[in-house]
This record gives structure tokens, sequence and C-alpha cells, in this order.
């Protein structure tokens, strides 16, 4: 008999992992269920943890990803309106054109991510780690959709053209 809970004994850390792949809808949705279980606390739950993954032109409207580990992931050109991404790790990840609209990425690191020509309106960037991102054509504002204005934190816009003078 362990003197430890279970909670602290059961399978740590609790992570599902995709390591340079392309991934399929069928393994993104297993990904997303177990990720599901994971922020509820569910036995069998495990956090999504991707690494330099091929995501790109995926249809990934309103996906939960909150608090998921994703590092230099390809996510070009895919739709991730109304996505959940909260507190997660983005670091190094690219979102080249693609469409962000209505997301919440509030309090999640970007830096270094690419979001060249990306479709940001109406995206929660509140409390946004967004060292070294690039935001070069990115479109800000109201939304088409649901009439929300990007929320960025104006400090993080002073340091993002700090950089760019220096460049």
């Amino acid at each position: 008999m362990s003197i430890f809970p279970e909670f602290i004994t059961r399978d740590r850390p609790p992570q599902s992992v995709l390591i340079r792949r392309r991934v399929s809808e069928r393994q993104l949705n297993r990904l997303l269920r177990r990720h599901a279980l994971y922020r509820t606390g569910a036995r069998d739950g495990r956090r999504a943890v991707l690494l330099r993954c091929d995501l790109s032109g995926l249809d990934l409207k309103g996906v939960d990803l909150s608090g998921a580990d994703i590092l230099e992931c390809d996510f070009s050109g895919a739709d991730l309106s109304g996505a959940q991404l909260q507190n997660a790790t983005l670091a190094g990840c690219r979102f080249e054109n693609s469409r962000l609209d209505a997301a919440d990425l509030s309090g999640a690191d970007l830096s270094r991510s690419d979001f060249e020509n990306a479709d940001l309106r109406g995206a929660d960037l509140g409390e946004a780690t967004l060292c070294g991102a690039r935001l070069g054509g990115a479109e800000l504002g109201e939304s088409p959709q649901t009439g929300l204005t990007t929320n960025i934190d104006t400090r993080q816009l002073d340091r993002l053209m700090m950089q760019l003078k220096r460049q």
C-alpha cells in the first residue's frame, strides 16, 4: 500500500504526446478526448503535447487545447476560430494565413510564433507572452462573426514595436 494519495502516484506526468508527424483527424480527435478528460481530472486523461507536428490546413474550429504544450507546430492555413488555447504553450508555432477569429489565447506563451497574415480579429491575447512573435500583416480589430474586438495588452505591443525597431 502506497503512502501517497492516488492522484500523486498515477501516471506522472499525464501526457499524450505526438512528435514530428502530420496529425490526422483521427489522431487529433483521440488527443482532444484525452486532453478533455485530463482537464476534468479524470483518471485516464492525458495532457496534450505536440512537438513539431503539422496541423496545417486543418479545421480546428472551437478546439479546446487549454493548458496544452504545443511547440514548433505548423498551423498554417488552419481554421482555429473560437479555439480555446488559454494558458497553452504555443512557442515557435506557425500561424501564417490562419484564422483565429474569436480564439482565446489569454495567458498563452506565444514566444517566437509567426502570425504573418493571420486573422486575429476578436481574439483574446490578454496576458499572452508575445516575446519574439511576428504579427506582420495580421488582422486585428472587430470580428465580423462575433463583434468582439482583439484584446491585446498594449505593453506587449510596445515591446513588439521596440523589437521591430532594433531589427
